[in-house]
């Protein structure tokens, strides 16, 4: 396989990250880039396909429906309040006595003390409960998690929940926008609880990192309990990185020799089939031009969990310009704008639940939005796409 590029900064960002200081730079990117598979999906197979009659490979997971509604929005006044451009979204969805808990990243225009130029949001992390999966309720006894005392200088994001044996661990990212390119200061970190309502903030998981290490997806199962492999938790983590541990507290880090197309890694799951027992699916968010994210699926193995096999030709889920909330519009009428990223999918909580597997993505990075799909279902007739999906060489 030739080596991909995924247009990393050496310290863990992406080109685009840095290319748009102001609001008004960002408001252009939603008019230059839209919707336009070609830019964004180039590293992939360029073979043809209808994808009305897309069937997926064995491995894979999809199709999926998206809900007719957002299930959870920002709460006017509360401290989730959101911001034109962010709102409640890239949570971690877990179950516990039949309910399903939503840890969520919740955002709000940032303190004067702790803004800086082109970064004008903070985020803390909220947690919501269902019986159902669609209707949500915040859990504001709980809310927010994290920002007190020398810890609110810093922003918490894109949430990683797992369970081992009746404890709960969270992985996320935690930025200090004064020194974001700061290892020390910026990067993933952890809290763990008993009882999902009760956190417990341990710090940086990698203290000692030479560069900015970001987006952790924990290889789990699909009741969310982290699975280990080859005697080892596995996370795999942005710009070519994937980190190793024995009790999913201590971890160190190592470098990939491999690459794959689709950008920042969302989610990675295992045991999902029983025929598949080895594969393991890490669902990546993008490869990005402007800010176009959608989301993609790649094929790796427990025999060796950094080396990819295979990967969705196209991504399995996107935008779609005539849903307001994946456009940048509000949920309800009149569907006045609250968004630029109008084009942006991504996600960091998956389960299976009710004979489903329901995906929490963010809508247009303002609206936490469901997507689901059935576990076992008919394959759709029309051309097998395998050979669509392309080999390790």
């Amino acid at each position: 396989m030739g080596k991909q590029s995924n247009n990393f900064h050496g310290n863990g960002f992406f080109d685009w990250q840095f290319s748009a200081p102001t609001d008004e730079e960002r408001k252009k990117w939603s008019e230059i880039y839209r919707y336009d598979e070609e830019k964004y999906w180039g590293d992939f197979s360029r073979e043809p396909f209808d994808l009305s009659i897309y069937k997926f490979p064995a491995w894979a997971i999809g199709g999926f429906a998206k809900h007719h509604a957002p299930v959870l929005a920002p709460t006017p006044g509360s401290w989730d309040c959101g911001r034109f451009g962010g709102g409640v979204h890239n949570g971690s969805v877990i179950k516990k006595d039949g309910k399903l808990y939503y840890i969520y990243r919740g955002e709000f225009p940032a303190p004067e003390e702790y803004a800086v130029p082109g970064i004008d949001y903070m985020c803390d992390i909220g947690i919501a409960v269902s019986d159902d999966g669609i209707n949500f309720q915040k859990l504001t006894e709980y809310s927010p998690l994290f920002r007190k005392g020398e810890d609110r200088r810093f922003s918490f994001e894109d949430v990683c929940v797992v369970s081992f044996r009746g404890k709960y661990y969270m992985y996320l990212n935690r930025w200090n926008w004064k020194r974001i390119d700061d290892p020390s200061e910026s990067g993933i970190c952890m809290a763990v609880s008993d009882d999902l309502l009760h956190w417990e903030m341990l710090g940086l998981v990698f203290p000692d990192a030479k560069r900015i290490h970001r987006n952790p997806c924990v290889v789990q199962d699909p009741d969310n309990e982290a699975v280990m492999i080859n005697g080892k938790f596995v996370m795999y983590i942005n710009n070519g990185l994937m980190g190793l541990s024995d009790d999913l507290i201590h971890w160190e880090s190592v470098e990939l020799e491999d690459s794959w197309p689709g950008g920042e890694g969302c989610f990675a799951l295992t045991n999902y089939n029983p025929k598949h027992t080895d594969d393991i699916i890490l669902f990546t968010g993008g490869h990005h031009t402007g800010h176009f994210y959608a989301i993609g699926e790649v094929l790796l193995n427990k025999r060796d969990p950094g080396k990819p096999i295979a990967w969705l030709p196209r991504p399995v889920l996107t935008a779609d310009e005539n849903i307001p909330w994946e456009n940048g519009l509000a949920a309800e009428p009149p569907y006045k704008p609250v968004s630029y990223w109008r084009d942006t999918v991504f996600f960091t909580g998956m389960t299976l639940f009710n004979g489903e597997w329901h995906l929490y993505y963010g809508g247009s990075e303002f609206y936490t939005c469901l997507a689901r799909s059935k576990d076992v279902k008919p394959s759709p007739p029309g051309t097998d796409i395998e050979s669509l999906v392309k080999p390790i060489e």
